[in-house]
């Protein structure tokens, strides 16, 4: 009779390791080696990929991420996408921000300042020292998920946020849409701070802590959904390894 207090994962080469219940995919990897636990960001769980510490169930497929692969570098980036947008609602109150993928050298976040302000190469240089002084804060990034109306009103005075968030759970979503949010019944949310909290479907990394090389590299004008007669924002560009 197996025990109930272990489970069996499988590996991508088809043998199985035993792990305590509750056990997550940073587990496996520390159990595998010291050196793939350093280097894991991400899993690849019965083939969706899932945070690191979410747990893991008796039969999981799973294959570790790590960051010297193109998903890793994927989450990395993507993650460094919502530091920097947590540095940007600190400094600039009332600022709006919309979408902030990971792209192939790097990754972006478009905001919309109040009263047309513009980013100035000043306000780069602050908000990378922000950036900076969350990684080495490093909060753990904290996945939840609620229903579309629960969402919405925790981005009540999120705009953009909101029409994303409708957009989805209404079957109209864009592909902008798809990156941030899964279809379905439920929204899901990443906190890394009592007082910021971003849209999104993740992966990310455990820990701001696992983000310290990054570099903003300069600031573009942009248009909401590429429309050209859309709200005008601000995207700054960073990259991240």
């Amino acid at each position: 009779m197996a025990d109930a207090a272990l489970i069996d994962v499988r590996l991508p080469d088809g043998s199985t390791k035993q792990l305590p219940s509750g056990a997550s995919a940073a587990d496996l990897a520390a159990a595998i080696g010291s050196r793939l636990a350093k280097a894991a960001v991400a899993a690849v769980v019965n083939l969706k990929e899932t945070d690191l510490l979410a747990p893991l169930a008796s039969g999981d497929h799973v294959s570790i991420i790590t960051v010297d692969s193109d998903a890793g570098r994927h989450v990395l980036r993507h993650s460094t996408a919502h530091v920097l947008a947590q540095a940007v609602l600190q400094l600039f109150p009332g600022a709006k921000f919309t979408v902030g993928p990971a792209i192939e050298d790097g990754f972006y976040y478009d905001f919309e300042l109040p009263n047309g302000r513009t980013f100035t190469e000043d306000d780069l240089v602050a908000i990378s020292k922000r950036m900076g002084e969350i990684v080495d804060a490093n909060q753990p990034f904290v996945r939840s998920e609620m229903s579309a109306r629960d969402a919405l009103a925790l981005f009540a005075d999120q705009p953009y946020k909101c029409e994303i968030i409708q957009r989805v759970t209404s079957g109209n979503a864009d592909a902008n849409d798809a990156g941030e949010v899964s279809g379905g019944d439920t929204v899901s949310v990443y906190r890394n701070s009592d007082n910021f909290v971003d849209l999104c479907r993740g992966p990310h990394v455990p820990s701001t802590g696992r983000l310290p090389h990054f570099a903003l590299m300069k600031v573009a004008g942009a248009h909401w959904r590429s429309n050209e007669k859309g709200p005008t924002l601000q995207r700054i560009y960073g990259t991240a390894w």
